[in-house]
């Protein structure tokens, strides 16, 4: 899914990172899973991992990439697709290591939820299609009545145990997924667009999740400032948001699929839906971390930081952020070397590295905001408009007798 910050593309400088912090086995912490990218690649290279993240609908993609042993059987609803064809091996090639047999049960529930349900009118059409009064246009009416059809039945088969909980998380992340790659936005689901692209007149299309093979991990949805003496782990990961976006206030649809089959019905999450774009209401969840009065920000990650019970610590954060690098590496600093009796002549332990890439504009195609004004964008001293820099710091936790 179309995650802010996704780091698909710094995957192996993190495993490096970690490794300038020390790393060489054992568990993994990621404290601010998002779409669950950084765990699913810890846990592909053998390596246990815990997490958590406070939107529901990253634990759904955490539950499936840290917790799921493998391609689920679905024997409690045999009756539904057992007579049916497998969809195509297309819809399974994300996942890793497993052959098409085991996927067979999948792509046939998949056949079944796809092809053979009736379109529903539910919240999604209500409250996100321009079948509604609000006239939102997040999903086409046919898109979103066929979503709410297929979790009106993920959500009875829950209510009648006929799946378990692997089962049903992996469903979910497949209609998450698939609703993300048909929603009418640019980028986050903050707004969306007036007019139509086409991927958003595309038919809604199951696919299997990127499931990978290792230890089996722990998915959670609890603060990180909260939680974080629980976290004892040999690597911690650290990607906490940098600017004032809220992920709430954008992922809002995500987390409203999310929810929903879990629910024993609509009207729970749709009495609560507000505003022009349909928002969950999440003010009383804000994050210090998106903060920039005072030293709100600075605070909470100072507080998470020396509380952390790691061994090593690897730090993701853009040079466009709230904190400063100085901030960063004064924090790391005080962390590494907590009682601990060392000179500060002591050879520095922490590594920063850089890594340039390219700013993701979702107004490239010459969008403009809803005040009718294109974005402006405050690069960095001495970087191009399109370019920005990844600060990737590593820290080991340093011992008495290192100095």
């Amino acid at each position: 899914m179309r995650w802010l910050g996704n780091k698909v593309q710094l995957l192996e400088e993190i495993l490096l990172a970690g490794e300038r912090a020390g790393f060489s086995g054992g568990t993994v912490c990621d404290l601010f899973a998002g779409s669950g990218t950084v765990g699913r690649f810890f846990r592909s290279r053998g390596y246990k991992v815990i997490s958590t993240d406070l939107m529901h609908c990253s634990l759904a993609f955490q539950k499936v990439f840290l917790e799921c042993p493998g391609p689920p059987s679905f024997e409690g609803i045999r009756d539904h697709w057992d007579n049916l064809e497998p969809l195509g091996a297309d819809r399974i090639r994300n996942a890793q290591s497993f052959d098409s047999v085991t996927w067979e049960p999948f792509l046939k529930v998949i056949h079944f939820l796809e092809q053979e349900l009736p379109s529903r009118e539910g919240l999604l059409c209500r409250q996100f299609s321009p079948q509604g009064a609000a006239d939102r246009r997040y999903l086409s009416p046919d898109n979103a009545g066929r979503l709410d059809a297929i979790i009106e039945t993920i959500r009875n088969w829950r209510l009648q145990k006929k799946i378990n909980e692997p089962e049903m998380w992996l469903l979910i992340t497949c209609i998450i997924d698939a609703a993300d790659r048909v929603a009418n936005i640019s980028g986050t689901y903050g707004a969306y667009l007036k007019n139509w692209q086409q991927n958003a007149l595309n038919p809604l299309k199951l696919t299997a999740p990127a499931l990978v093979q290792g230890p089996l991990g722990q998915a959670n949805r609890l603060d990180a400032i909260d939680c974080i003496e629980e976290m004892e782990c040999d690597l911690l990961y650290i990607d906490p948001p940098y600017n004032q976006r809220q992920y709430a206030a954008n992922y809002h649809l995500p987390e409203v699929i999310s929810l929903l089959p879990l629910e024993d019905s609509d009207a729970g999450i749709e009495s609560q839906l507000y505003g022009k774009t349909g928002l969950l209401p999440w003010k009383d969840s804000a994050s210090s971390l998106c903060s920039r009065r005072g030293t709100e920000c600075r605070d909470a990650m100072a507080s998470i930081i020396s509380r952390a019970p790691a061994q090593g610590i690897v730090f993701s954060y853009s040079e466009e952020g709230i904190l400063t690098r100085g901030e960063i590496e004064q924090m790391l600093e005080q962390w590494s070397v907590a009682d601990v009796d060392v000179e500060r002549e002591c050879e520095k332990e922490q590594i920063l590295h850089e890594i340039p890439y390219r700013r993701f504009r979702s107004d490239k195609e010459g969008r403009v905001s809803r005040t009718g004004s294109s974005r402006s964008f405050h690069p960095a001293r001495g970087r191009s408009e399109d370019e920005v820099h990844e600060w990737l710091f590593a820290i080991k936790k340093l011992q008495e007798e290192r100095c």
